[in-house]
């Protein structure tokens, strides 16, 4: 499962331009549902993460894939600390052409640092996730 995140992630990131916020997309909301699911992801509150999936995506991994991904990512990296950076860019999907919002959020830990990749719909669903 670990594999179709990646591949998904690699997807969605297919012609991403840096430093671009999407059209009809607003940084600071973007920025806030990036740094809040974070913040559920670290409280081990991943059911309120999982619903947050458009629900194709949902079909594609269950709330246990999602969990074990992100445990054994929190298991090496320790305790969250803090956000060091954020980066916003857009990215379209190729077979609709539906426009995406991609937030890259880099944060520090007790023995590590993490880098999740969260793209967005219009409607701020998550489409795409990854954790590095």
């Amino acid at each position: 499962m670990k594999r179709f995140l990646i591949i998904i992630s690699l997807f969605l990131l297919v012609g991403c331009s840096s430093n671009n916020i999407p059209e009809g997309f607003d940084e600071e909301t973007l920025n806030q549902k990036a740094e809040s699911i974070v913040a559920l992801l670290n409280n081990n509150q991943l059911n309120e993460v999982y619903t947050m999936f458009r629900s194709d995506i949902q079909t594609m991994v269950s709330v246990e894939e999602l969990d074990k991904i992100i445990s054994d990512k929190l298991e090496v990296i320790g305790s969250f600390k803090e956000i060091s950076q954020i980066a916003i860019t857009d990215t379209k999907d190729p077979s609709t052409s539906e426009l995406y919002a991609v937030v890259i959020i880099v944060s520090e830990h007790e023995d590590g640092k993490s880098t999740y990749t969260i793209s967005f719909n219009k409607s701020l669903e998550i489409v795409g996730f990854y954790i590095k």
